[in-house]
């Protein structure tokens, strides 16, 4: 049905642009996209994502609490036993989800002695989610009384709107270096 704009809509009596089809469709040969305009910050950022069942599904990425290809979670972890979090669940299920640690801070002074110290923090998979761990190994609070904040920054990513290409197994034969017997990306 051909609408006031000029549109033709197939499930749909007000489609939006020249062709709106709402609903399913089955394509039998292929789709060509001639032009592809650069993003505004006002317009609706969605990509096109085939399933396991050779679906295609949209992924609107601009909806704030909807799917996205990754996600960044800030946490702030408050009053930990010095500057030590030992076991942090972030409740995020570890079937469906990859988290990274990217960075991570601690804001109070640390008595670090003579040695040199750098912040250990990582994400590791306990009982089906996400856990983090943050200390500085060789240091501890100034002021032992004080209470201190760590913030971590995360990137989550579903895995099932990425590849996932699996484990490459290095056997280093007591050795403290190896190499991958071929790039899993050329």
């Amino acid at each position: 049905m051909e609408a006031q704009n000029g549109g033709v809509g197939i499930g749909t009596t007000s489609p939006r642009v020249k062709l709106e089809v709402a609903g399913d469709m089955l394509i039998q040969e292929s789709i060509e996209v001639i032009e592809i305009n650069a993003l505004q910050d006002t317009d609706t950022s969605t990509f096109l994502v085939q399933d396991t069942g050779n679906s295609i599904r949209t992924l609107d990425v601009s909806n704030p609490t909807g799917a996205a290809l990754g996600y960044i979670q800030v946490y702030e972890i408050y009053n930990p036993n010095e500057d030590w979090v030992l076991n942090f669940d972030t409740g995020v299920d570890s079937d469906n989800f990859v988290m990274n640690t990217i960075s991570s801070y601690y804001d109070r002074e640390l008595d670090i002695g003579n040695y040199a110290s750098i912040p250990y923090t990582s994400a590791y998979i306990e009982n089906g989610t996400w856990h983090i761990i943050s200390d500085y190994p060789s240091a501890n609070n100034v002021d032992p009384a004080e209470l201190g904040t760590w913030v971590i920054t995360t990137l989550i990513y579903s895995k099932d709107l990425s590849k996932q290409l699996g484990e490459v197994r290095i056997p280093l034969g007591g050795n403290t270096s190896g190499t991958a017997p071929s790039p899993v990306i050329n």
